[in-house]
């Protein structure tokens, strides 16, 4: 029985494999349907910059800052804007399309360490039905350009680590670029291309300078844009805000609203009279203040962000005030995650892949995961690593399967 479902997936595996990739897209199109969430603050400000560049001008959102918010998402979207035109529903299309770059990331990352076909089906499955990614699909987040970034700086540090030539190390270096200027909490991400250049000797000072070029090339313009815009070139003018977010008396590790800390009275002015980099500047200098002023609590808030990026989004009041499907669909959420989680976990620990390649993965994971001890942590922020973690927890289960189905047949030729 085994045997034949496994010929049966052998012979119809890649129109499963489109099949399953279509599906990650309808799924996340029937949510929005379902969900048609109005555009929120990060929401509409990644429209109007994108709707501004769509339209020949300066970045721009709701506030009239031009790089307060990073510029990857909406830079993604610009172009479906200047095509389709600016609305919801052509963004929508382009996280869809994000989606589906994902699951065909996953299925050459899963080639990479030559999964089985069944397997590489099965983490398409759990992708296309993983809720947060779901839920990041129908809303404008920059989650659903940072998830396939993410997938791309290791496929392509991957690729160098066994060899490959000028094309990996550009591309590592494009991607690593494109993922800092998705968001400053994607820098760790350059241990990936670092341990891969660490691990092949050949040519390494060449693919060395190739990942610099790829990243530059990316990184100099907006760089000059910034110059002109706000005066100095940046990733963005947020790192002082969300690092005193993260970092006053009113601190938790979590989300605070500015307006619940000591510098709220003040932020609207401030931001009037510096600027948005002036005032952010500002803002990061007494979150340093602080932090030096309290060492002892600086370290406990630390500990807390790092316990609260891994921590399960456990249905709160809210959820079930807003409706028993919101609560019930966080506890499958829930559910998946602790699944995810643990065999994540066990795969990287028990095999999969080369060491080499699971240590490229865990350093990138563990890099992203501990910058976030810096400033604030909100659930979604780890989104861009969980499917990272979904190749390797269907890794675990391929582990655990094998172990399992000489017993399982067993039992089934007992049974017969």
């Amino acid at each position: 029985m085994i045997g034949a479902a496994a010929a049966w997936i052998e012979a119809h595996y890649r129109g499963l494999v489109a099949t399953l990739i279509a599906a990650t897209a309808g799924v996340r199109l029937l949510a929005w349907f379902a969900i048609g969430e109005p555009l929120g603050n990060d929401g509409l400000a990644y429209f109007r910059m994108a709707e501004a560049m769509a339209g020949g001008h300066w970045p721009v959102d709701q506030w009239g800052q031009h790089a307060f918010y990073s510029i990857g998402y909406p830079a993604t979207l610009t172009p479906f804007f200047a095509l389709f035109g600016a609305s919801v529903g052509t963004a929508i299309a382009a996280n869809l399309a994000l989606a589906a770059a994902s699951a065909v990331l996953l299925v050459l990352l899963a080639r990479e360490i030559a999964m089985r076909p069944p397997l590489i089906l099965l983490l398409l499955l759990v992708h296309a039905l993983w809720i947060p990614g779901i839920w990041n699909s129908a809303m404008l987040a920059r989650e659903n350009l940072s998830a396939p970034l993410f997938l791309l700086v290791l496929l392509a540090s991957w690729r160098m680590l066994r060899g490959g030539g000028s094309t990996a190390a550009l591309l590592a270096g494009a991607a690593y670029g494109a993922a800092i200027l998705t968001g400053g909490s994607a820098l760790p991400l350059i241990v990936a291309p670092l341990l891969a250049l660490l691990w092949t000797g050949e040519q390494r000072v060449r693919r060395g300078l190739l990942v610099g070029g790829g990243a530059l090339a990316l990184l100099i313009p907006w760089a000059a844009a910034t110059t002109a815009m706000v005066g100095a070139p940046t990733l963005n003018t947020n790192g002082g805000f969300n690092l005193y977010l993260g970092n006053n008396p009113a601190a938790t590790g979590a989300f605070v609203s500015i307006a619940d800390t000591p510098a709220g009275p003040e932020w609207e002015e401030m931001r009037r009279r510096l600027g948005e980099r002036g005032a952010s500047a500002e803002l990061g200098a007494r979150a340093i203040a602080y932090a030096g002023a309290h060492p002892a609590r600086t370290a406990s808030l630390g500990l807390t962000k790092l316990a609260l990026f891994w921590a399960p989004n456990v249905p709160d009041a809210a959820d079930f005030a807003q409706s028993r499907a919101v609560a019930t669909a966080r506890f499958v959420e829930v559910a998946q995650y602790l699944l995810i989680l643990g065999f994540a976990l066990f795969g990287l620990l028990a095999g999969g892949g080369t060491p080499r390649q699971r240590w490229i993965v865990a350093a990138a994971i563990a890099g992203f995961w501990t910058l976030h001890a810096a400033a604030y942590v909100i659930t979604r922020y780890r989104d861009p690593a969980i499917p990272a973690l979904m190749l390797f927890a269907v890794v675990g289960w391929g582990i655990a399967w094998d172990r399992l189905r000489p017993r399982l047949k067993e039992a089934l030729d007992a049974a017969a």
